[in-house]
């Protein structure tokens, strides 16, 4: 392993574990986390060639582009984004750092781990309120189950998303070096 292949992994695992810990902990990924991930990766990229800091910003591209497009899609539509803005620049920041291709292999392990993320939550959510989903089931039936499902706090606390694109980063990092 050479000594730019280790800083890059050190790079990827303090920016990880340091987006994935806000996260879930505080529900807000601070912007010098991102920028530090974001500059670390570029400058890395370009310390190792021309063709590497392309590698980096199409990654950041490739990563964070969707994550950037479903805020802004969801800022526009709602008022609030379909995933926080600290999530797309974490994305943004995590792609850098992968560069190109494995950017989009951190895109699709990262959406996989947040649809993983979803169910464990919405099913811990589920079993928390048993109780009173067995008692709307018996007096309204489907409609109040679903009504007690969509008055869950966990709807208005949303997912630490940003954990789930960490480990997909991490993922797809550790299955290229196989």
């Amino acid at each position: 392993m050479t000594w730019m292949l280790v800083v890059r992994w050190g790079v990827l695992v303090a920016l990880a574990t340091a987006i994935a810990v806000w996260d879930l902990l505080r529900r807000i990924i601070p912007n010098s986390v991102v920028i530090a991930g974001l500059v670390a990766g570029l400058v890395l990229a370009a310390l190792t060639g021309w063709q590497a800091l392309i590698g980096a910003l199409a990654g950041a591209a490739a990563f964070g582009g969707p994550f950037t497009v479903m805020w802004v899609a969801g800022t526009a539509a709602s008022g609030e984004g379909w995933v926080g803005a600290g999530d797309a620049k974490a994305a943004m920041a995590l792609g850098a750092v992968l560069g190109m291709p494995l950017a989009l292999g951190g895109l699709w392990f990262g959406a996989a781990s947040g649809g993983v993320l979803a169910l464990g939550w919405v099913g811990r959510g589920l079993w928390r309120h048993r109780g009173a989903l067995a008692t709307s089931w018996r007096e309204d039936g489907w409609l109040g189950v679903t009504r007690a499902i969509a008055s869950d706090s966990v709807w208005e606390a949303g997912l630490p998303y940003g954990s789930a694109l960490a480990a997909g980063a991490i993922l797809a990092a550790a299955l290229a070096q196989r």
